[in-house]
């Protein structure tokens, strides 16, 4: 299909997508590795000049985000009133008070129980003392480990070894394999992959996301292959991001209306006008600056413009807002302002806004979006 006639994305009538509300908690910049691919600074992937957050400005925020989502829960369809904690970094488990964290994650999640189901989930690069980690299993639902291969050699060991930990527990784990395009370091991803397929561990060939990350063509028609794409690469270097993307977790999504389409992979970049739903599916909190996004990555605001919902020192002002919109009936519409979409994809969007409002009514159940 080619990109010009995809007018919307939604997902898929697939028994293996989960939809839920995906909170996504910068809980420190500070992070135990320095991979090459990794941008620094407040909007990096980590930055270790910013001291990890209190403990204390850390458990305001979960209440924050439980008190959020919880009214977005409200107005969504039963079936669909899941909820994802998402603990990341920076490394979210390189923070000392990591065990304490995690802890009042789940005893403050007890008075929404009977109302919305809570999955607690772990970005990690699994590169952590035994003992913590042994520490930090109990307490987390699922695991999203990603192997580096810039990893020295004992960190290499590490991983591998709590990989099985968390595999010999019986949590849910998935590895996401961060393809590394330099020749020696393409090798050892596939040896992680390698790992993954003999112990059982599912996974995921993840290219860089930086569009000045080139891979061969060799390279990435292995990765189009993984991700079931037909279409030939051509050119001898394909930078990932510019040619589509897949959803990072994994999710079939339906073109142009299609639920049965099930694609992995959209060969489309770019939804500058669209009408998006990103802000019924996903929650950014960066921890360091106490800013408030609809999305780790879009960061789009109601105005058509990059912005914060808030700061979570104020957080009181951002549950009023959002409560007004409801009981008003007066929640806008995201338009997006962006040329590239990464994180947030996969939220149903459309390029007409009565597309838009048959996506939306699939999830949402009362009448509460106001169109224009």
């Amino acid at each position: 299909m080619k990109s010009t006639e995809i007018k919307s994305i939604g997902f898929a009538l697939d028994p293996s997508s989960n939809l839920s509300f995906l909170l996504d908690w910068e809980v420190t910049k500070k992070c135990n590795l320095d991979c090459s691919y990794c941008a620094t600074g407040i909007d990096g992937g980590h930055d270790n000049s910013f001291a990890h957050p209190l403990l204390e400005e850390c458990l305001t925020t979960i209440e924050f985000m439980y008190a959020y989502v919880d009214l977005y829960m409200q107005n969504k369809k039963p079936t669909q009133r899941k909820v994802v904690l998402n603990v990341y970094g920076g490394e979210s488990l390189f923070h000392p008070d990591i065990v304490e964290i995690l802890k009042a994650s789940r005893e403050k999640y007890k008075r929404y129980a009977d109302r919305w189901h809570l999955t607690i989930t772990t970005t990690t690069n699994a590169v952590i003392n035994k003992s913590i980690w042994k520490k930090i299993i109990p307490l987390i639902d699922e695991f999203t480990v990603s192997y580096h291969a810039e990893n020295l050699s004992k960190h290499e060991r590490l991983f591998f070894d709590n990989l099985l930990e968390v595999k010999k527990s019986n949590k849910r784990v998935k590895c996401v394999v961060m393809m590394h395009n330099l020749p020696e370091l393409w090798g050892k991803s596939l040896n992680a992959i390698e790992f993954c397929q003999e112990n059982a561990i599912g996974y995921i060939a993840k290219p860089f996301d930086g569009p000045g990350e080139a891979y061969t063509k060799e390279q990435f028609d292995y990765m189009k292959k993984f991700w079931n794409i037909e279409t030939p690469t051509t050119k001898e270097q394909t930078i990932s991001v510019c040619e589509g993307r897949a959803c990072c977790g994994g999710r079939k999504l339906a073109l142009n209306n299609d639920l049965k389409s099930n694609v992995t992979f959209i060969q489309r970049q770019g939804f500058r006008d669209w009408y998006c739903s990103v802000n019924w599916f996903f929650l950014f909190v960066q921890q360091v600056t106490g800013n408030v996004y609809v999305n780790k990555d879009c960061r789009m605001g109601f105005n058509r413009q990059i912005e914060a919902l808030g700061n979570i020192n104020s957080y009181q002002t951002i549950l009023d807002n959002l409560k007004n919109q409801f009981d008003n009936k007066s929640m806008p519409v995201i338009q997006c302002a962006k040329s590239i979409c990464m994180c947030g994809y996969c939220a149903p969007k459309a390029e007409q806004l009565e597309d838009f409002k048959d996506l939306i009514s699939r999830h949402v159940i009362t009448d509460v979006i106001k169109y224009e």
